[in-house]
């Protein structure tokens, strides 16, 4: 199967994918290859050998890097996953995507299908009235309610609509078929945050999700994404809200 390769980085989402030169420090030997993750303490060097055509190989040797935008996956000698670059791709059943996902600040990231539900639960500090009724889990309109009817008269306006109660998402299984898997922190030894980034096979007409956490400055928390018709869309959750593009 020849799939379209794609460059997901934080919403962003690119045709193709760049191929670099990565040494095997034991053999002496230099081999293109697309590269995800770090190397160092607490960190992992994801490393998918590719095997380019003769024009691609030849740009290749004479910079040391070159960009490839369709390719199948086969297997190396010793049976590990590999990518054979071909002139196009002939399937848009599913395509091959380079997750660059990277964290926020002393923080992480996911990887995980659409969201599967949301409710809210007690936060642990708050006591609430007799008369609210105790569950493992309110719906949102549940939450509205109950917070207007508990707010006292001079709080109207200042508390917030779910004030006492904490948001939870839960999200469906990532549906992608991993074949190479890299890690990258922060800190000396990795301790101040970390996260994965991924080369995945995604299946068409399925959405899938990259998130972050830790300090985002703004950043949105996490994006959407869903391959179809031979492209890949990205939005936010607050996007597809409001478009309704998936």
């Amino acid at each position: 199967m020849k799939m379209k390769i794609f460059t997901v980085e934080n919403g962003k989402v690119t045709e193709g994918v760049r191929v670099d030169s990565f040494t095997l420090k034991g053999a002496g030997v230099t081999i293109p290859a697309v590269t995800i993750g770090e190397k160092g303490r607490g960190r992992e060097l994801g490393v998918l050998p590719v095997q380019l055509l003769p024009d691609s190989y030849k740009e290749w040797q004479e910079k040391g890097c070159v960009y490839i935008h369709s390719a199948k996956i086969g297997t190396t000698k010793a049976g590990k996953p590999k990518l054979f670059q071909t002139e196009k791709a002939d399937t848009t059943d599913k395509c091959i995507c380079v997750f660059r996902t990277e964290i926020g600040f002393r923080g992480g990231n996911s990887h995980t299908g659409d969201r599967k539900e949301e409710y809210w639960v007690r936060e642990w500090y708050t006591s609430f009235p007799e008369s609210v009724p105790e569950k493992e889990r309110y719906t949102r309109e549940e939450v509205e309610a109950i917070v207007a009817a508990i707010t006292p008269p001079e709080k109207k306006g200042i508390w917030r609509w779910d004030a006492g109660f904490e948001r939870k998402i839960e999200f469906h299984p990532f549906p992608g078929e991993i074949i190479c898997e890299g890690i990258i922190a922060q800190g000396d030894a990795g301790r101040m945050g970390s996260g994965s980034q991924l080369v995945a096979v995604m299946p068409e007409n399925i959405v899938f999700r990259t998130g972050y956490s830790g300090r985002l400055y703004g950043a949105p928390g996490a994006y959407y994404y869903i391959y179809r018709d031979g492209q890949i869309l990205s939005a936010t959750w607050e996007e597809r809200e409001v478009a309704e593009i998936f």
